[in-house]
């Protein structure tokens, strides 16, 4: 009697096999590929804040401490020209002497710009800011300090959100919400300091508080009112 054997390993069944697993290293290369793929060095959706500062030269008269009126003026109209808004900075600069200090007439005149700013509601800073070369005897420096922020560019769909079994994150990720903030903060430099803290003041809230409690709540009597069809 001859039995008769089958080969499980038949070239057929080889082939289908080799074909079957080079498949799915095909289909898992293919999703690894299409993976969102973090390197760690991709550029931040960040705001970019810089300052800029816009110098002004004020000629003062011969041993005097006030300004012309044709000084003013000319200040006035750089002062409008120069968009003045909240969160700008002012200060100036002056001659130094070599232990860098300023000269009597020279701390006189500071004093005095400091006032006249302040009419307009201006805060000028007590310290002196050089900037550039030093101004000639008898002319001051105003400097204006602005913070410009520059928001991301937003729309970076170039990385894939999806598969993403590494939880990397994606190109786009928070860009709205940087740029919206940029756009929006009334001080760009709070964006890289923040503003300071004024101190508790007890008092106040407490007098709020019992200013609540104390006062007298009068309720109007509610009336209705006819409407004509």
């Amino acid at each position: 009697m001859t039995h008769k054997t089958t080969n499980i390993f038949s070239t057929p069944t080889i082939i289908r096999s080799v074909l079957a697993g080079a498949t799915c290293v095909l289909l898992t290369a293919g999703c690894a590929g299409n993976m969102s793929q973090y390197t760690g060095v991709e550029q931040q959706n960040r705001n970019q804040v810089e300052m800029v500062r816009i110098p002004y030269s004020i000629q003062f008269p011969a041993n005097q401490i006030e300004l012309e009126g044709r000084e003013i003026l000319k200040l006035n109209n750089f002062l409008s020209a120069a968009d003045v808004s909240y969160g700008d900075e002012f200060s100036m600069d002056f001659p130094l002497d070599r232990s860098g200090n300023l000269s009597e007439l020279d701390q006189k005149r500071l004093t005095y710009m400091s006032n006249l700013l302040k009419d307009s509601g201006l805060y000028l800073s007590a310290t002196i800011t050089p900037y550039g070369m030093e101004p000639t005897a008898g002319t001051g420096r105003l400097l204006i300090s602005k913070y410009v922020v520059t928001t991301p560019e937003c729309g970076d769909w170039s990385q894939r959100s999806y598969p993403n079994y590494e939880n990397a994150p994606i190109s786009n990720l928070g860009c709205a919400n940087q740029a919206n903030l940029g756009l929006m903060v009334a001080s760009p430099r709070d964006l890289i300091v923040g503003a300071d803290g004024a101190p508790a003041d007890a008092e106040r809230s407490a007098g709020a508080v019992e200013r609540y409690r104390s006062r007298t709540v009068v309720v109007e009597t509610a009336t209705t009112g006819s409407t004509e069809n």
